[in-house]
């Protein structure tokens, strides 16, 4: 049985990737600031740990995915928040790679998290691992992210740093908070509506980080989203008809970045035409490559 360490083991991504592991046999280890919280959400056979240091230093983990991080699209990015997002993820990698350094067997893999906002803005190009980057405060954080990661290897350690689209699924993610406009008719296109939106259902998610963790020769950066990325207006379209809803009432980008800021820029009016590369090129499958598809499975 193979011992997995998960940080943000309680979030979207991360509680549903604890469960998949549970049933194929996995014994799951969750490192987490809120274990009364984490207790009620995840199934009892996880284990909990409020520090690194209650962890038990002669029983190594195998492996590590470290998604712990506080949510950009929550509301408008203050210093004080930007801060909180680099202190949740590049604080928490740091404090991983302290510890792992001096632990007697450190894991064999770390598996990462990271964003396609690594790319920065772009336009209609396609982005392979090997894509351009343009500078931005996404591209900043994520690139800081991926650095404190990378020392993994160091220890003899395979690194696998994802960069993750927007997750969609069932109650939860970027659906939840779209899904309350749109069921009433008031959605609608956010500014041009030509920026490139590149997602990935829940369920692909889980199953390609732990295809990431399976496949040895997978290393280095991997775009975690699906195939067939769609514009803002292809999604906005698609939703409506799903929800058999009108789609009428466009955000103007003044008006976004007026209650926004910095955030509407970079998360909502801007975007990236990601495709996951590597993973093809590896053989993951994905059960949902159209949005179509992912967005009858969840809206029922």
């Amino acid at each position: 049985m193979r011992r997995v360490l998960i940080t943000g083991g309680s979030g979207f991504i991360g509680s549903h990737l604890c469960q998949s592991l549970l049933a194929d046999g996995y014994e799951v280890h969750v490192l987490t600031r809120d274990k009364a919280k984490a207790r009620n959400s995840l199934p009892d056979a996880v284990k909990l740990y409020q520090s690194l240091a209650d962890m038990d230093a002669d029983a190594p983990v195998d492996a590590v995915v470290n998604f712990a991080g506080e949510p950009l699209a929550a509301g408008r990015w203050s210093s004080q928040r930007k801060q909180r997002f680099y202190d949740s993820r590049v604080g928490t990698t740091d404090a991983l790679y302290d510890y792992f350094v001096h632990a007697p067997q450190p894991p064999s893999v770390l598996i990462s998290g990271s964003a396609i906002g690594y790319y920065g803005p772009h336009g209609d190009e396609q982005l392979s691992e090997q894509g351009a980057v343009v500078n931005s405060f996404s591209h900043r954080l994520c690139d800081a992210w991926e650095l404190s990661a990378k020392r993994f290897a160091d220890m003899g350690c395979r690194v696998c740093c994802i960069r993750t689209g927007v997750v969609l699924g069932k109650g939860e993610g970027a659906l939840a908070r779209m899904m309350p406009a749109f069921k009433m008719g008031l959605g609608g296109r956010l500014g041009s509506g030509k920026q490139w939106f590149s997602w990935v259902h829940i369920a692909d998610m889980v199953e390609l980080l732990k295809f990431c963790l399976e496949h040895n020769e997978l290393r280095g950066p991997v775009n975690g989203t699906a195939p067939e990325p769609v514009t803002n207006l292809e999604l906005t379209r698609q939703l409506a008809r799903s929800l058999n809803r009108p789609a009428i009432f466009p955000m103007p980008s003044p008006v976004a970045r007026l209650l926004f800021g910095e955030m509407a820029q970079e998360l909502l009016l801007t975007g990236q035409r990601v495709v996951p590369t590597k993973l093809q090129k590896a053989g993951f499958e994905f059960k949902y490559p159209k949005l179509q598809d992912a967005l009858k499975q969840i809206i029922v």
